[in-house]
């Protein structure tokens, strides 16, 4: 009797926790790549990604008087530390340990603010990621990119539109980098 209320009801419980909404925005930003520079000759850089952030989260809802805490589906320091990889493969370099200078990627700052009322929402997405290079040498450069990306709407925020915004805001700080050549010229002037 006990096994014939007890296992359908537990199933109950668990489909309906799989019912609910989920709190985790997918982050798939667009790549952009830079064009190669041939003259770089099988240079290898080492790259590593780290988050500044002080909080996980991406945006903080208020939904029926809950707040709600949206956070990424992948760990942003990986992701961007890929895009990077991404990037300077398609410059030219090799990847590897013990590169001739070390690049990190650094997010500061990735979120969403997000107010809605009941008619109107608003979201406003800022990113701050760094770029920090070290040659062997000793020198060193920090490169910020910086975005700000605001959309306004009828009716609620859903994450849907929370995850266009972090993802438009996100892919315009990759193609600044893609079009950005400040740290590629400090590691041909420091590399050899």
């Amino acid at each position: 009797m006990f096994k014939k209320v007890f296992i359908p009801l537990l199933a109950a419980f668990i489909l309906a926790g799989c019912a609910s909404n989920s709190n985790t925005l997918n982050v798939e930003p667009k790549i952009e790549l830079p064009q190669q520079d041939p003259s770089l000759m099988g240079l290898t850089l080492s790259i590593n990604g780290a988050d500044q952030r002080s909080d996980q989260a991406l945006a903080k809802v208020n939904r029926d008087g809950q707040l709600v805490t949206l956070t990424p589906s992948r760990d942003l320091r990986f992701l961007l530390q890929e895009v990077l990889e991404k990037q300077m493969s398609a410059r030219g370099y090799m990847i590897g340990p013990n590169g001739a200078v070390d690049l990190q990627i650094v997010v500061n700052n990735l979120y969403a603010d997000v107010t809605q009322g009941n008619v109107r929402y608003s979201i406003t997405t800022k990113a701050d990621i760094s770029i920090i290079a070290t040659a062997k040498n000793g020198n060193k450069q920090v490169k910020n990119y910086r975005q700000t990306y605001s959309v306004e709407g009828a009716f609620s925020a859903t994450n849907d539109k929370i995850k266009n915004a972090v993802n438009s805001t996100l892919s315009d700080v990759i193609a600044d980098m893609a079009q950005d050549t400040s740290i590629h010229d400090f590691i041909k002037q420091n590399a050899r």
